[in-house]
């Protein structure tokens, strides 16, 4: 089964197979990080966790087994021995220092993206259950509660993350650095934070899709501080996601991070 038109709506009933099967994925990646005992290195790479790598193979052995290409951040690009029916963009762990600490803000990150568009996503909050997702036209929820359109904020009283340490004020009411993008756009789009800056171009797109989509959804904006376009599947690019839950507060931002 593959989408209708991406640019209008991605059909329902294959939005709910993609959401049905990213859920059962977010099951097992929760349950298996509920158990983890090991926060050693994997040996691959100096900011890699050996649990990043099991609950990456819990993620890329049931998409490609489905017939999705994976560009995780953990193990790059694999392929199906089929015709694909689109890339998965995945953050198996997303926030891995903070659930190293015991922190609960951390997430996986599961985007499907068909056509050079993000139109399923998934992101789910490993400690505290909560699940975000997203379908392209149809709309965005918090766990079974559909989000509202979002209500626009003045800079002034705005709360927005931030990933980086802001040079100068912003103009905002406060800013809160909480280490997991997924999380801090889903944020957005619930309207617990106005906005998100990513101060240091430093986000490969596994960290923003999901969160991204669910923040279009609800009625925000989602732009790159750059101009580049958001949707990339190269390993190697890197972004600098800004969100907002309107286009006001957005140009404010974003005026204010080029200063």
């Amino acid at each position: 089964m593959s989408p209708q038109n991406p640019f209008t709506a991605v059909d329902e009933s294959f939005a709910a197979d993609v959401l049905q099967l990213f859920s059962g994925i977010c099951d097992r990646t929760t349950a298996a990080l509920a158990v983890n005992e090991d926060w050693g290195g994997s040996g691959h790479r100096d900011d890699q966790y050996a649990v990043d790598l099991v609950l990456d193979e819990i993620c890329v052995v049931p998409l490609v087994g489905e017939g999705f290409t994976v560009l995780s951040e953990e193990s790059g690009v694999t392929t199906p021995d089929v015709e694909s029916r689109g890339t998965v963009v995945v953050d198996p762990l997303d926030g891995s220092t903070n659930a190293g600490l015991g922190l609960p803000w951390c997430a996986t990150s599961l985007c499907l993206v068909v056509d050079g568009l993000a139109v399923v996503s998934t992101v789910a909050n490993l400690r505290t259950g909560e699940r975000f997702t997203a379908a392209r036209g149809l709309g965005a929820w918090h766990g079974g509660t559909r989000l509202a359109p979002l209500a626009p904020v003045a800079l002034g009283e705005a709360i927005v993350a931030v990933s980086g340490w802001p040079d100068h004020p912003y103009g905002w009411r406060q800013f809160r650095a909480l280490g997991a993008a997924a999380l801090d756009l889903c944020a957005v789009a619930t309207g617990a934070f106005a906005g998100y800056v990513d101060i240091d171009d430093a986000h490969g797109p596994w960290d923003y899709l999901g969160g991204q989509l669910v923040v279009e959804e609800a009625g925000g904006v989602v732009v790159d501080a750059g101009g580049r376009d958001l949707v990339t599947l190269d390993h190697d690019a890197r972004r600098a996601p800004v969100a907002a839950a309107g286009p006001r507060l957005l140009d404010e931002l974003l005026a204010q991070r080029r200063r």
